[in-house]
């Protein structure tokens, strides 16, 4: 979430580096109700297997990062009905964020955190909630009280993976982690489990370093989509429960060119993961 927030082609006015405000929450109102006859708001819903709707709506959900992964996962949140989200990020709109995040001309210059709760709380489908912070993760959880019942993380940087680990697992909570290679090519996503016992993102990638900013070199719209689509998924089972009769799986990989395989599987936690002995 750190990193480079201006591009060499934008200079945008120092005034804007320290936004007088902060957080704001943005209040989408229930859809009107229609004729008796027509099919409830979500009713196409009912027949996805595993699927809990009212589930989907009490939860309260954390967002850490509003650029190309979180963007769209918000966004196919607020479709689909959920009605707490809030947004955690502090970096700057700049005009290469326009090709493959949800935002738009007039946000250029903006804090993403603020904008991205302001585009999704218009798309949202029924009764909903959109809180923007502009500010780190790190920053935002220690400044305020923000109940969660799940975070997803779509961060470039390991220290803020790092540390939502370690907040995912104080609170008991389960977190969606996705990342995209350098190329913008491959998408891996990961659903950490809520218990102690439960292997972290560390056990599945023990060579990631916690310094380390690796945002992608270059990134495309297709694969934002691709690693939504994945991230919703993670989002649903944890908070629904996997369908009656299929195995569960935490870890998901796909490559657009195909070089590598598609995979999932089951990653178990390490007995010598550094992160989870702490």
């Amino acid at each position: 979430m750190r990193g480079s927030t201006v591009s060499n082609n934008e200079i945008f006015p120092e005034d804007l580096l320290h936004p007088k405000q902060i957080i704001k929450t943005f209040e989408s109102p229930a859809m009107p109700v229609g004729h008796p006859a027509e099919p409830d708001l979500f009713a196409r819903h009912l027949g996805i297997p595993g699927h809990d709707q009212a589930a989907l709506e009490a939860a309260r959900i954390l967002m850490a990062g509003a650029g190309g992964l979180n963007s769209w996962a918000a966004l196919a949140l607020a479709r689909s009905g959920a009605r707490s989200i809030v947004i955690t990020d502090d970096d700057l709109i700049d005009r290469t964020n326009l090709s493959r995040q949800f935002y738009f001309a007039g946000d250029l210059g903006e804090r993403k955190g603020l904008r991205l709760a302001h585009n999704i709380s218009a798309q949202a489908v029924g009764k909903a909630s959109v809180t923007g912070i502009a500010l780190p993760f790190e920053q935002a959880v220690k400044e305020f009280a923000l109940p969660a019942d799940i975070l997803i993380v779509g961060v470039d940087n390991n220290a803020c993976r790092l540390q939502c680990v370690q907040e995912a697992r104080k609170r008991g909570i389960p977190a969606v982690f996705t990342m995209l290679s350098r190329d913008g090519m491959r998408c891996q996503c990961f659903l950490q489990g809520p218990l102690p016992s439960d292997p972290c993102l560390w056990c599945a990638l023990p060579n990631l370093d916690p310094e380390n900013i690796a945002p992608c070199a270059s990134a495309i719209i297709t694969s934002c989509f691709l690693a939504s689509a994945f991230t919703i998924f993670f989002v649903h089972r944890a908070l629904m429960g996997w369908p009656e009769g299929v195995k569960s799986f935490n870890w998901r990989e796909a490559d657009l060119l195909g070089v590598v395989p598609d995979s999932k599987g089951l990653i178990v936690r390490r007995a010598d993961c550094a992160v989870c002995r702490q």
